[in-house]
């Protein structure tokens, strides 16, 4: 009997982490163990996802992948790696070009890689942010009402002031929301607090003042399947456009811009309550730690994350 799955999740964990000084990805959180992106696994679970895809890099640990690999089979849940490799799912003509880069091609990219394991509704994620209970059930139940078509899609938007880090610049996707509709995204680096005043670089690379409370992007978005050929559209575009190719990177937020700007899909903004916080520099461990324990000890997760629970399958 074949298992229809209701929704994916697509985890974003091939990052290089060079800020963070190692595999942030796999980098344990708690005293059991536990990694931040199995917080999140769980909290999926809990909603009722049961079909999972990690987009990993050649460095993550095999260990690791056998880790999560039985924590979720053991629920019932299907499972798949994909490796984001430079030249996977690149056109011919453009597989020279690829070559001389050392870094990964961007998110838009990494998901794209999925795009042969994934035939239904899926959400979107980042291995090393904590999204929430409350925004995994937003984002599935849009997706259990049928709400996710080939051209409707949503997304789950934070507040600028509240994803920064104390310990450096980060990188988010800048919204523009009107009627709870996104209508332009874009992404910016650099982004950090000066004396009080937040400034970021945009895709031009042209410094920006922005707002506190400003809603950004942590790449939590719920997308239908026939948004891979979007990506391949524009993929194409990205080799064939950009001079400065072995630095510039193929951004999802970029993608569904495109397709607002081009008139072509809209996206909901879901709104959620949950508190963001992530990793991105080694000085960001201590609080995610504490406010993991703080979770804990309100019993919103477990003291064992994955201690047999009605999570875990009869």
């Amino acid at each position: 009997m074949t298992t229809i799955n209701k929704a994916s999740l697509l985890i974003l964990a091939g990052g290089m982490g060079s800020r963070y000084k190692g595999q942030k990805q796999v980098d344990t959180v708690s005293g059991n163990d536990e990694t931040l992106m199995e917080f999140a696994l769980y909290d999926a679970i809990k909603v009722g996802i049961r079909k999972f895809v990690f987009i990993i890099n050649d460095q993550f640990p095999d260990e690791y992948r056998e880790k999560i690999t039985h924590l979720l089979t053991v629920r019932e849940a299907e499972v798949h790696f994909i490796e984001q490799t430079l030249d996977k799912f690149i056109p011919q003509d453009y597989l020279d070009k690829v070559q001389n880069r050392t870094k990964p091609l961007g998110t838009a990219h990494a998901v794209y890689c999925a795009k042969e394991v994934i035939k239904e509704p899926f959400i979107t994620m980042n291995a090393d942010d904590f999204y929430g209970y409350g925004t995994f059930k937003k984002a599935f139940d849009f997706i259990d009402a049928s709400q996710v078509t080939e051209d409707t899609y949503a997304m789950c938007a934070f507040k600028l002031g509240n994803t920064m880090s104390k310990n450096g610049s980060v990188s988010r996707g800048i919204c523009t929301i009107a009627n709870n509709k996104l209508t332009h995204v874009e992404e910016f680096t650099y982004i950090e607090r000066v004396k009080d005043v937040i400034k970021g670089l945009n895709e031009n690379l042209k410094a920006k003042t922005l707002k506190e409370n400003d809603r950004v992007s942590m790449n939590f978005w719920i997308l239908h399947p026939s948004f891979f050929n979007r990506i391949e559209r524009d993929l194409e575009l990205f080799l064939k456009d950009y001079t400065a190719f072995s630095k510039a990177e193929f951004y999802l937020p970029s993608v569904v811009d495109n397709g607002i700007q081009n008139n072509e899909i809209q996206v909901s903004v879901l709104p959620t309550s949950e508190q963001w916080f992530g990793l991105t520099y080694p000085g960001d461990k201590e609080r995610v730690m504490k406010e993991l324990v703080a979770k804990k000890d309100q019993a919103v997760y477990p003291n064992t994350l994955w201690e047999k629970t009605s999570l875990e399958a009869k």
